[in-house]
């Protein structure tokens, strides 16, 4: 989540972000933990937690209670695939972002977040209910 952190508070301070689509990246993602390991959902569930309080526009509790409805879908999914440690996971990485909320809440308040910079509101409802599963359908 670092790297989108990072461009969504540079977007926020005014900065362009963009892309070069015939550039090579050479990246290994995700490889200190594979997607079976229920310590990557935890980090990625949390971290976008943290980085969605610190830069997004709005009413955060609104967003932050979306969140758990969308994380709740989630962890039913786990459920329904046999990977009940993964909905556990996501329980523990909820309760630790509520930990850090109070912190969390002080940092946004340092930063600035910018309205009206992005096109789609939700990229979840899109992938899932849409069924676009192309960046280019988005």
């Amino acid at each position: 989540m670092e790297e989108i952190d990072l461009c969504w508070r540079a977007k926020n301070l005014g900065f362009n972000v963009t892309y070069v689509g015939t550039s090579t990246i050479y990246h290994v993602g995700g490889a200190t933990l594979s997607n079976a390991n229920p310590k990557k959902t935890f980090l990625n569930f949390r971290n976008s937690l943290f980085t969605l309080v610190k830069n997004a526009y709005g009413n955060i509790f609104f967003l932050i209670l979306i969140r758990l409805l969308l994380d709740g879908i989630a962890g039913v999914k786990f459920i329904l695939e046999f990977k009940p440690d993964h909905t556990l996971t996501i329980i523990k990485a909820h309760f630790s972002f509520y930990k850090y909320l109070p912190t969390l809440l002080k940092q946004r308040k340092a930063l600035n977040q910018r309205s009206k910079y992005y096109t789609k509101t939700s990229i979840v409802w899109s992938y899932f209910a849409l069924r676009k599963k192309h960046f280019n359908s988005l």
